[in-house]
């Protein structure tokens, strides 16, 4: 079964074959690969797999959800299709093989192996699960030599990797501003060709592009699992300096202080209306956001939604708790 989201621009494909009948389920897979992938297949009979691509204009990003085990291969007689992509595939499970110009990867878990259109290539997977995006060859100017890199393996501790690998996954599945898309495009190009080597003026200009967004997606989405985290602790994580943190969010209009500030307000808000929190008073859950100042973190919370804390839990219907649980400062 394949459900598709989206328009032209940018589209959602998951892709599903658990609710067909096991004989229909290795036809549906080759059938998928055929027309989307551009490789042959050829997988277990029967065993039911499960994967997305997210599609906007430039880049292909697709999960394998479900371990597969598969051989796949782009023979010479298809490279007259004329597809002219490369496919970054960065392991996230199971065995991963990929052989291309004489050259054979094993990837371990974490590490990415360069797929290239243009060359033949054969790929074997024992119960793997993997993370790709794909990419026109031409969109790679910033790399040194891209052909040279088919079937290279590259650690899974590289920096431009392991940033690649958390912007692509952190990566929205419909994105309405076209500015934006091109933006998120820009940043994945100047990431792979770090990654798989960029020449000195490439280099330069990945940093201070692809590379600065890519940290600043990082740490936005460290600040969404965890609100309360100091600028301190996350620049130790990025192996940045706090300053640089700061000057990230500048760099976007923004600044940490006020970016941390929404989040944190954000998930105050979302323990307020959660029942897994109604025995929780104000005051643990302000400190379980990140505020040391209770009357600070009232002030703000009304501010941004016109009502007191007590209110909106009121609101919810998760205020079951003993008044005396949350006085006297929230009012």
């Amino acid at each position: 079964m394949m459900t598709t989201i989206g328009g032209a621009e940018c589209s959602t494909i998951h892709f599903s074959t658990h609710q067909l009948p096991p004989e229909k389920r290795l036809p549906a897979l080759q059938d998928l690969f055929d027309r989307s992938v551009q490789l042959e297949i050829d997988a277990e009979p029967g065993h039911a797999v499960e994967m997305t691509m997210a599609l906007v204009p430039g880049v292909r990003r697709a999960r394998m959800l479900s371990s597969m085990t598969a051989r796949m291969a782009r023979p010479a007689p298809m490279l007259a299709d004329g597809e002219d992509t490369v496919c970054l595939m960065m392991k996230t499970g199971g065995h991963l093989s990929l052989t291309q110009n004489r050259r054979e990867s094993v990837p371990q878990v974490g590490d990415g192996v360069l797929l290239v259109y243009r060359e033949p290539a054969s790929l074997l997977l024992v119960e793997a699960t993997y993370l790709a995006v794909r990419v026109p060859f031409s969109a790679l100017a910033l790399a040194r030599n891209v052909s040279a890199a088919a079937a290279r393996c590259i650690p899974r501790d590289t920096e431009a990797l392991s940033l690649l690998r958390a912007y692509v996954a952190n990566m929205p599945d419909s994105i309405a501003n076209p500015q934006l898309v091109r933006l998120y495009v820009t940043h994945i190009y100047d990431l792979i060709s770090l990654a798989i080597g960029a020449t000195e003026e490439g280099r330069q200009i990945a940093n201070q592009r692809g590379v600065r967004a890519a940290r600043r997606e990082a740490i936005k989405a460290d600040l969404i699992r965890d609100p309360g985290v100091s600028i301190d602790r996350l620049a130790a994580q990025q192996g940045i300096s706090p300053r640089y943190v700061q000057m990230l969010f500048e760099d976007a209009g923004t600044t940490f202080c006020e970016f941390a500030l929404e989040r944190r307000l954000d998930a105050a808000r979302s323990m307020l209306t959660s029942p897994r929190y109604e025995t929780w008073s104000v005051t643990a859950i302000a400190l379980e956001a990140g505020f040391g100042d209770v009357s600070y973190f009232n002030r703000r919370f009304k501010r941004r939604f016109l009502m007191t804390p007590t209110d909106v839990r009121a609101q919810s219907g998760c205020g079951r708790i003993p008044a005396r649980a949350c006085e006297p400062i929230l009012k």
